[in-house]
């Protein structure tokens, strides 16, 4: 797809998820070029190693966590928070204020023998952080409000193999295994 109608449909859905709140507008104006050009992985083998990837793999994560939703017959309130946070899940593989986390790879054995079509931004002052935590630090830059349970599904949306997840095994909220399954049926296609 086209990277502006992958743009246009993101920022017309996040918008109408947030009723147009002042803080999601200024994020996606600030950020907004940086999120068109992130990718979602560094590994051509992945889905979304390329620009738009990070964007079109939320669309599709949305897409699959409301027809989760459906499935499991949960209330229709859920639908805009499934919405905000299978869009905003990994935002923060857009990078810092200041610096893409993903970059060009400009190593070509790392390109050919590892599929590395991006590698991390070693750029001085960047702050390392996993997706979730510079996801959640962004958002609360802007003044992006989640309830509680949306901040927990963004946290948890990496899984529970990650040290700081395991906590919430079994205490997580719904809203978190539908982003998690989602993600996976996701991740697991493709097309």
């Amino acid at each position: 797809m086209e990277l502006e109608k992958l743009w246009k449909q993101y920022s017309d859905l996040l918008r109408s998820a947030f009723d147009n709140e002042q803080s999601v507008i200024q994020l996606l104006e600030t950020l907004g070029e940086r999120i068109v050009m992130t990718p979602t992985s560094r590994y051509i083998r992945d889905p979304g190693c390329e620009p738009g990837g990070m964007i079109m793999m939320s669309l599709k994560t949305a897409q699959q966590a409301t027809k989760l939703m459906d499935a499991y017959s949960l209330p229709s309130e859920m639908k805009k928070s499934i919405v905000k946070v299978a869009l905003l899940h990994d935002i923060g593989k857009v990078g810092d204020l200041e610096h893409d986390w993903l970059i060009e790879q400009d190593s070509d054995w790392h390109r050919e023998k590892q599929g590395a079509h991006y590698k991390f931004n070693e750029a001085e002052g960047q702050q390392r952080m996993s997706t979730s935590h510079r996801t959640l630090y962004l958002l609360q830059h802007f003044g992006v409000k989640l309830t509680r349970d949306e901040w927990l599904a963004i946290q948890l949306a990496g899984g529970f193999h990650f040290e700081e997840n395991r906590w919430y095994v079994h205490d997580e909220p719904g809203l978190a295994t539908i982003i998690q399954q989602a993600k996976y049926f996701v991740s697991k296609r493709r097309t």
